[in-house]
């Protein structure tokens, strides 16, 4: 199998989705790593596990070429990963495809905060180094029905609630941070993320950052808050000045029209210019490639999407990309997902367009995890995949690294 296959292989599963035996579940929650549904339920159709309950779902799964890909079920996947002998074997229509394994567990799963809060419910853990929060799982925009219409933050907290806490302390957090970096450094960096908060500002993001900088001034780690365009330039002065190494502000959608009808609340609440205006404030703080903005791919026309990544990073922005899924509990479930060629030929697309305008992003130290995430904990993304494609370089090597499998030959 080359790297473009083991890609082509990924993109298909995250569009896709699998099915598998019971007997391959048999290891997750134990020596695997379980799923966590920390912000979405990123998933075309609900699963809970073995069918006699005792196995929980597994979070992401390692491929050929130590590509990590998050797990989700589909009953209609060509996709199936079952158990044989001591290993579990992904097919596709019934033929062996190659060997597959769930991320290891880390110890912070079965361990509480200081208030006695199950630290599995305050962050999880993706690939073999990525620590997430969602540190509040609400969003305004379902409270006054403007919900992006691809969105289930809110059905996901409600129909999986004992997953998260919905409102995170700050406390709670740091015990979480200090716990995964410091005491047992299994996390290389942090991620976090919310919904809307009910002022359109930064809700409780600004306490837990200042909860942070203790840690953040014994030893730098990377953070990136993905949260709400800033309301005015003082708000992302602040939001820069915290410590974080990079912010998202995620426009999702490039056509206006199309951003309109599809983002409701984004639209009225914020405003599509003061989205863009957040991106360049942040920019001109943070270091070069620092202000991210995702989008989802599948919900306009591909000259859009290349559009917007031509533009923002010519504005020295940079664009990932998430394909879509029609996920459980959304206005699109049931939609039908994009081609796995479609996406294909726009991440191909848009990879380029981001090398030629905006090469730092290629950078080493993005690479390694500088802007809070990283090839190895990038599960629901193909963008650094592509990446690799441009520039090879092996993905990095955590601490909780699972041996390398390989593709079955023919």
């Amino acid at each position: 199998m080359t790297l473009d296959e083991a890609i082509r292989l990924k993109t298909e599963l995250l569009i896709q989705g699998l099915t598998f035996t019971d007997d391959a579940l048999t290891t997750v929650g134990e020596g695997g790593l379980e799923k966590v549904f920390w912000v979405f339920e990123m998933t075309p159709a609900a699963h809970k596990g073995t069918g006699d309950g005792t196995r929980p779902l597994p979070n992401d799964m390692l491929l050929p070429y130590d590509l990590y890909a998050d797990v989700r079920y589909s009953p209609a996947s060509p996709f199936k990963v079952h158990k044989s002998g001591n290993s579990v074997i992904l097919l596709k229509n019934g033929k062996e495809i190659c060997e597959v394994r769930w991320p290891k567990r880390p110890g912070f799963y079965d361990m509480n905060t200081r208030s006695g809060e199950s630290m599995k419910k305050v962050a999880s853990m993706r690939g073999d180094c990525g620590l997430r929060v969602c540190f509040d799982n609400a969003c305004n925009y379902f409270a006054s029905g403007e919900q992006c219409k691809f969105c289930n933050i809110v059905p996901a907290r409600q129909r999986n609630k004992d997953h998260v806490v919905t409102r995170k302390e700050a406390d709670d957090i740091y015990d979480v941070v200090k716990e995964t970096m410091f005491n047992n450094p299994v996390c290389s960096h942090l991620a976090m993320t919310a919904g809307a908060a009910k002022d359109d500002g930064l809700g409780n993001l600004p306490a837990i950052l200042e909860s942070l900088k203790p840690l953040l001034a014994e030893k730098y780690f990377p953070i990136v808050t993905a949260v709400t365009a800033t309301r005015n330039i003082e708000e992302t002065e602040y939001l820069c000045s915290t410590g974080i190494s990079s912010v998202a502000f995620n426009l999702e959608i490039w056509d206006e029209k199309i951003f309109n009808e599809i983002c409701p609340g984004k639209t009225r609440r914020v405003g599509r210019e003061r989205w863009i205006q957040s991106l360049k404030e942040a920019r001109d703080l943070l270091k070069p490639a620092r202000a991210l903005s995702s989008f989802v791919v599948g919900l306009e026309p591909k000259e859009s999407v290349l559009e917007g990544i031509e533009y923002l990073t010519s504005e020295g922005i940079f664009p990932i990309m998430s394909p879509f899924v029609p996920m459980v509990g959304t206005d699109y479930e049931g939609k039908e997902a994009p081609d796995p060629e479609w996406v294909w030929d726009v991440h191909e697309k848009a990879t380029e367009i981001i090398h030629r305008n905006l090469p730092d992003a290629f950078c080493d130290e993005i690479w390694d995890g500088d802007i809070g995430i990283c090839p190895s904990c990038t599960t629901t993304k193909l963008f650094f995949d592509f990446m690799r494609r441009i520039e090879p370089r092996e993905n990095p090597r955590r601490i909780m690294s699972n041996e390398s499998v390989s593709a079955f030959a023919g």
